[in-house]
């Protein structure tokens, strides 16, 4: 009896992952979306493949997108943050690029260099919304100008968001090109930075495909996540290339290069500005994990405090490195400091 349960229990199992494996490669299918590789070096532009945005945000971005703003010179896209127009309603003008196709699973891959100034966000992500009636969803790549010393990563499903991981780089990412990408699979997002993982998130990962876009723009209403915007114009955020792989990171392709240009990278030597190195749990960067770092992230949970000291103690708080700072890495910090758990 035992015998014959199991055997139904897994063949329903099985027929039931297929159908949701099915349900997911057909929802895919539906999209006319690209199955190829992508790669593009910005040496003109090609308007069967890109587009120069020529419309407005609103909400949080206080510029015009305009063609003007998008030119490719000398082998790089630059995006150009400059005073707005006259008679227009946002005091700025700005550049957004994107493809006119869609993308689906695969890892995405930009060389660029961002803006460095408070206020401003250079981006590298793939969208999809109610513009294109679909969800709202997202992965982003974006650096926030009062602090190029780190990398923000974030993604949506259907609108919920709150995946935001910071990492630190070892080096300002303004004073040089360097790879940023991510490999976007169904239960996963892989980060990357100079062809090294530094972050997996694997919680409400996005399914549906979208547009690659590079964007560079001021805030308006978020000086707390941005800080406020001086009005120094112009900015200019760079692109030497945009490439996606369909079957996902090609590390192991022998014929990959995650840094194919002729300047030296500080991203790409590990003795040059190493990334510190994070202990889990040290929350407050004494080296020591006790009462205080707990202390630390109750407040935050709580809500006391409205954000950690630095980005190396925020991931040093994200105890189970699911992305997220919740009662999860606060239980693992309690239950290692009272030794229930020999390690974090």
């Amino acid at each position: 009896m035992f015998r014959k349960s199991f055997f139904s229990f897994t063949l329903v199992s099985a027929l039931l992952v297929t159908f949701m494996f099915s349900f997911s490669m057909n929802s895919f299918a539906s999209r006319d979306m690209r199955t190829t590789d992508f790669e593009v070096y910005f040496s003109d532009y090609d308007s069967s493949l890109w587009e120069k945005a020529d419309w407005d945000n609103g909400d949080m971005f206080n510029c015009m997108w305009m063609p003007s703003q998008v030119s490719i010179v000398d082998g790089n896209m630059t995006l150009t943050l400059d005073d707005g127009e006259p008679g227009c309603e946002y005091p700025y003008k700005s550049g957004e690029y994107r493809t006119r196709e869609y993308f689906g699973y695969g890892y995405y891959e930009v060389r660029m260099k961002p803006a460095k100034n408070p206020g401003i966000v250079s981006s590298f992500f793939t969208y999809t919304g109610p513009w294109d009636d679909d969800p709202w969803d997202e992965i982003d790549i974006e650096f926030l100008g009062k602090d190029t010393t780190q990398v923000q990563f974030n993604w949506w499903k259907d609108g919920q968001g709150n995946n935001e991981y910071y990492h630190h780089l070892g080096f300002d990412a303004s004073e040089s090109f360097n790879t940023y990408g991510f490999d976007w699979q169904p239960n996963s997002i892989d980060f990357y930075v100079n062809g090294e993982k530094v972050h997996t998130g694997n919680r409400n990962i996005p399914d549906t495909p979208g547009k690659i876009m590079m964007n560079l723009w001021p805030g308006r209403d978020v000086d707390a996540w941005l800080a406020p915007y001086d009005g120094n114009t112009p900015l200019t955020a760079e692109y030497e290339y945009v490439k996606y792989f369909a079957d996902g990171y090609p590390g192991d392709d022998p014929g990959y290069d995650s840094d194919p240009g002729d300047d030296p990278d500080p991203g790409d030597d590990p003795d040059d500005d190493p990334t510190p190195e994070i202990m889990k749990g040290d929350i407050n960067g004494d080296g020591v994990i006790d009462s205080s770092d707990y202390t630390l992230l109750t407040r935050y949970l709580l809500e006391v405090i409205d954000e950690f000291p630095t980005s190396e103690a925020r991931q040093a708080a994200d105890v189970n490195e699911d992305g997220k700072i919740d009662s999860t890495d606060a239980t693992l910090l309690g239950r290692y400091i009272l030794d229930i758990i020999p390690s974090l």
